[in-house]
């Protein structure tokens, strides 16, 4: 009897009737034998939706009470999953993040998992019950509710998969599967049947939205076998296992929505700089000129008030003089499967004579990743000709999925 936990994301929930249609397929999952454990996330826009209602009452970005409103989103398509399964005859039990006992970091806003308590899931997949739990959240030492952050719902998936040596991890979602770029860009991007656990990483760090990267590297940690599948199909997906055949390149991902903020200063503490940045959304740094003390920091516009304030307050200590913001950028990612093949290929770059625009600034993210910043009306056609020269026709002969 295999221990299978499932992950249903926001577009799988976003109404009473796919909640009853993802209901089914877990109802067909289980009567195969297999012992389920569904984490849930919220409906649809649910979480949008609440942190709308906090903007329109307070300022206040993060904290105790956001964190206390933000969780109800999850609770909410976990209780009605639950119902939905047992009005169809499956037993099943709703579960919060607490009840299910998911420890985390005392933070509020981007708690990070501390460890699982499984007995009580374990007791009540014992009586043949489906257990559904409400992701994006955990309790600390103290007790009070944290959230995971946004997409947190997977890591709460992979994290109930690695404590529980599942089977397997499946994230259901509306797409079917990783494609080597996004498909909505891309038409005739393809898509994987196989990938290692490195590469899906790296492409979730650099934007690729199909899952979270706390998820992948906590799978990645315990080796847990991970699918990412649609949850409106029955295709096969993508299977993420330690060490299939890739391509040199793995593919191609574009940012949107992000801000530039040049920083100037005769006395820049860079390394400090960049360590608070990374909890700002910093996306990549560029130096602009080698003998000055001026930088670029690429971060996302919604991170742009929390990482603003943070700059302000700490002036004096980083050695910032001014700052400058510009909005409306968006990065692209040439995703390589290791940093030589970076190496090898980079030049090419310069051969193909793909960037004849201004306002490129090339950035640095990843070492295994090429990256540049252009204004976001270039984005899309840049991310277009990459995929062009470097993925498309014979030349990239990746495990595609049939």
């Amino acid at each position: 009897m295999a221990i299978i936990v499932q992950k249903y994301g926001g577009t799988s929930l976003q109404t009473t009737e796919r909640i009853r249609q993802s209901a089914d397929r877990i109802i067909g999952e289980h009567k195969k034998g297999n012992q389920l454990v569904v984490a849930v996330s919220a409906m649809g826009d649910a979480t949008n939706h609440l942190e709308q209602l906090s903007c329109e009452v307070s300022s206040c970005t993060n904290g105790r009470e956001k964190d206390l409103l933000l969780s109800t989103g999850e609770q909410v398509s976990c209780a009605l999953m639950a119902l939905a399964l047992q009005e169809k005859g499956q037993a099943a039990i709703a579960m919060t993040g607490e009840q299910a006992g998911i420890e985390v970091e005392y933070l509020h806003g981007n708690a990070r998992i501390t460890a699982i308590d499984t007995d009580a899931i374990e007791k009540q997949m014992q009586k043949g019950k489906v257990v559904v739990v409400a992701g994006f959240q955990g309790a600390a030492a103290n007790g009070e509710i944290c959230t995971l952050g946004r997409g947190g719902s997977d890591t709460t998936a992979a994290a109930l998969a690695a404590a529980l040596k599942a089977d397997r991890c499946e994230i259901c979602t509306d797409v079917d599967g990783v494609y080597a770029a996004d498909p909505r860009v891309i038409p005739d991007a393809g898509k994987y049947s196989t990938m290692d656990y490195d590469s899906l990483l790296t492409m979730a760090e650099m934007g690729a939205g199909v899952i979270h990267p706390r998820a992948v590297a906590h799978a990645k940690e315990y080796q847990v076998p991970l699918v990412i599948r649609s949850s409106f199909c029955e295709h096969s997906g993508t299977w993420i296992s330690k060490d299939p055949s890739l391509p040199s390149v793995a593919g191609v991902t574009h940012q949107r929505s992000l801000c530039h903020l040049r920083l100037s200063g005769s006395s820049l503490k860079k390394e400090k700089l960049l360590r608070g940045m990374k909890d700002y959304g910093m996306i990549g740094t560029k130096q602009i000129h080698s003998h000055s003390d001026e930088f670029l920091l690429v971060i996302k516009e919604d991170d742009f008030n929390q990482a603003i304030s943070w700059l302000n307050q700490s002036k004096d200590q980083l050695g910032i003089q001014t700052i400058q913001p510009e909005f409306q950028q968006s990065a692209i990612h040439l995703i390589f499967v290791n940093e030589e093949e970076k190496r090898m290929q980079t030049a090419l770059l310069n051969e193909k004579k793909l960037m004849p625009l201004e306002g490129v600034h090339s950035i640095d993210t990843h070492p295994a990743v090429w990256s540049v910043s252009v204004p976001e009306e270039h984005g899309m056609d840049l991310a277009r000709r990459l995929y062009a020269a470097f993925m498309s026709g014979k030349q990239h002969k990746f495990p595609l999925a049939h």
